[in-house]
């Protein structure tokens, strides 16, 4: 039975397990969101809920056939370009709800399907519930009322900015960013402020009921933003590898990257759950074996 990867061809990750599966004798094929509808065709029968994918290569695949769904990335759907503006609205939406109907509705396994993706595009709510778990969270608060970000800051000294949903590196808030100049940009977007957690960076690995931790050691705010991070393997306490994956089941999580910071005192501190974490660069630093935990995710019986 096939195994579908819902990515791209110009995605690293995606490429790599495509590779890795193939390797090991399994049917996979890509499956790029941007080729519908001009290259990709769908057939949905709501009643049966019965359908089928028909390739570019000219591969049919029905849905009742498709073993797992490893999902990569969304890259929305791709219109063609359409002189009617309303014409060209109406079409993508069109598009669009044909497309996420099919990622609702398939029955496969999906690592992970779009109740997770939906909370990480929501990440507010996903640090609700996992507060909601008893589990520790930054203080945090996200607003575009410049009085709010005013006083906010006024309680917490030493404090960090992100987006909302993502797209840009962590930063820490110094008192530039409060001019009166600088918040007028609430305006156009609101943001993510919370207290700055010293300690050590930990990403936690969840695949299924295996649990995998290596930390990463920098100086910068953002580990990201250092390429000669030091990461190495992490012994994870049984109390917080438990945790973590009561976070993963909360979530509508198979498979994740969480990040936490170990403070000084020894309390680990969540700060995010992604449903497609990036790992090639954990793995080839610190050897935790993710692409084969990944695998035995999207190839079990």
């Amino acid at each position: 039975m096939p195994i579908l990867i819902f990515g791209g061809l110009d995605d690293l990750h995606a490429c790599h397990m495509l590779d890795s599966l193939r390797a090991q004798g399994h049917d996979v094929e890509i499956l790029d969101s941007r080729w519908f509808p001009t290259s990709l065709g769908i057939t949905y029968d709501p009643a049966t809920n019965q359908g089928a994918f028909h390739l570019p290569t000219g591969r049919r695949l029905s849905f009742a056939d498709i073993r797992a769904v490893y999902w990569r990335c969304y890259n929305n759907v791709h219109t063609p370009d359409l002189a009617d503006p309303e014409q060209a609205y109406i079409a993508a939406n069109d598009a669009r709800g044909l497309f996420e109907s099919v990622l609702l509705r398939l029955r496969a396994r999906w690592v992970n399907g779009f109740h997770a993706y939906q909370l990480h595009q929501t990440k507010p709510v996903q640090l609700a519930m996992v507060a909601a778990l008893g589990v520790a969270i930054p203080a945090t608060v996200l607003s575009n009322d410049a009085e709010s970000v005013r006083a906010f800051a006024a309680s917490h000294p030493r404090c960090i900015f992100k987006p909302v949903q993502g797209g840009a590196h962590t930063r820490p808030l110094t008192p530039a960013h409060l001019t009166e100049e600088n918040l007028q940009n609430l305006a156009c977007a609101p943001v993510t402020l919370q207290e700055e957690v010293p300690g050590t960076n930990i990403r936690v690995f969840v695949a299924g009921e295996r649990v995998l931790a290596c930390e990463v050691r920098t100086e910068a705010l953002d580990f990201r933003d250092d390429t000669e991070a030091v990461i190495q393997r992490h012994a994870l306490p049984d109390p917080i590898a438990e945790q973590s994956l009561r976070v993963a089941r909360t979530l509508d999580l198979l498979w994740t990257g969480i990040d936490y910071r170990l403070t000084p005192e020894g309390q680990y501190i969540f700060l995010e759950a992604n449903p497609s974490p990036m790992f090639l660069g954990f793995e080839s630093r610190c050897g935790l074996p993710l692409t084969e935990s990944l695998a035995a995710l999207l190839t079990a019986d």
